[in-house]
C-alpha cells in the first residue's frame, strides 16, 4: 500500500500513540477503504520536520509440525475495530524519496506477554542460534545489520533458552529487541560508525520479521512457531514491532495562505 500524502498533526492534538494506520478512500467500490490521501499520521513537533512511529504485530500461529514460518508481513492494526470498512493493513511500509528521505531513528520488537487471561502463547520457539530480525525487505529477504545505517532500521532479538525440542531455542514473553541508536558519543572519524548513522529511506520500503542465522544473514532460515500445547489451546504468539523516523515537510501549498487572502479586509 503505498501512502499519497501524510497527515499532519500538532503536539497539542497528539492524544495517544501513532501506529502508522490510514485508509480513508474506496477506490474500487467494494464497500472497503482500500487506499489512503492524508496518511500516515505524523507529528509536526519542529517545524519543517514530520515524525512517524509505525506500530504493528505479527500473529505466530504455526507449529513445528508445518516447518514454521521465516519470514511474515507485518499487520498494521486499524484503530477502527467496529468499522468493517476500515481494515488493518497488512504490510508496515515507509515511504521516502530522493527528494524527501525518510531518517529512521528508532527500530524495536518484543516478544507479547499477554494479559495472563490464557489468549496469548507462552513464547515463541526457534531453530538454536538463530535470531528473530525485524528489518527491511530487500526483495523479500533479510539484510545485514552491518551496512551503512542497517543496524537502526533493524531490531533483533536472541535467546539462549533451550526448547522443549532438539535443535531448539525458546523466545519467552516479554523478550524485547532493539536496533543501535543513531547518536554520536565519540569524536573524530572514530565516532562516525556504520551502526551509528540514520538509515535514510528514499523510496517505498517493507518492513518484514525474518528468522534468519545471525544478524548479518542476508538469507531466511529455520523458521519461527509455537508450541503444540500453546496451539491446542487456541493461543496465538506474538511479535510487536515499532519504527520511528523523521521526515523534511513537503513545501507550503496554497492551503497554507487560503485563510489569509480569502475575505481578507485592507482599511
Amino acid at each position: 500500500m503505498t501512502y499519497l500524502s501524510a497527515k499532519k498533526i500538532y503536539p497539542g492534538n497528539w492524544v495517544e500513540p501513532l501506529n502508522g494506520w490510514y485508509k480513508n478512500i474506496d477506490t474500487n467500490d467494494n464497500g472497503s477503504n482500500d487506499s489512503t490521501k492524508g496518511g500516515p499520521t505524523s507529528v509536526l513537533a519542529i517545524p519543517g520536520y514530520r515524525y512517524f512511529q509505525q506500530r504493528g504485530y505479527v500473529a505466530v500461529t504455526e507449529t513445528s509440525g508445518v516447518g514454521g514460518t521465516v519470514a511474515a508481513d507485518v499487520i498494521v492494526p486499524s484503530p477502527y475495530q467496529n468499522d468493517e470498512t476500515r481494515t488493518n493493513i497488512t504490510g508496515m511500509v515507509i515511504s521516502g524519496s530522493a527528494t524527501l528521505p525518510a531518517y529512521v531513528y528508532r527500530t524495536a520488537i518484543s516478544v507479547a506477554s499477554g494479559w495472563g487471561d490464557g489468549r496469548v502463547a507462552s513464547g515463541i520457539y526457534a531453530a538454536t542460534g538463530n535470531v528473530i530480525s525485524f528489518g527491511r525487505s530487500n526483495g523479500g529477504a533479510p539484510t545485514a545489520a552491518s551496512g551503512v545505517g542497517e543496524g537502526v532500521i533493524q531490531a533483533n532479538i536472541t535467546s539462549t533458552t533451550s526448547g522443549t525440542q532438539v535443535g531448539e531455542i525458546f523466545f519467552a514473553a516479554g523478550t524485547q529487541g532493539f536496533g543501535t541508536n543513531p547518536f554520536l558519543i565519540a569524536s573524530g572519524a572514530s565516532g562516525v560508525t556504520a551502526g551509528n548513522v540514520n538509515y535514510a529511506v528514499t523510496a517505498s520500503t517493507i518492513m518484514n520479521v525474518f528468522a534468519k542465522e545471525t544478524a548479518n544473514s542476508t538469507t531466511t532460515s529455520g523458521g519461527f512457531y509455537i508450541s503444540s500445547g500453546d496451539s491446542r489451546a487456541g493461543r496465538v504468539g506474538y511479535f510487536v514491532v515499532e519504527i520511528c523516523y523523521i521526515r523534511p515537510d513537503e513545501a507550503p501549498g496554497y492551503e497554507d495562505i487560503d485563510s489569509y487572502l480569502i475575505g481578507r479586509t485592507v482599511s
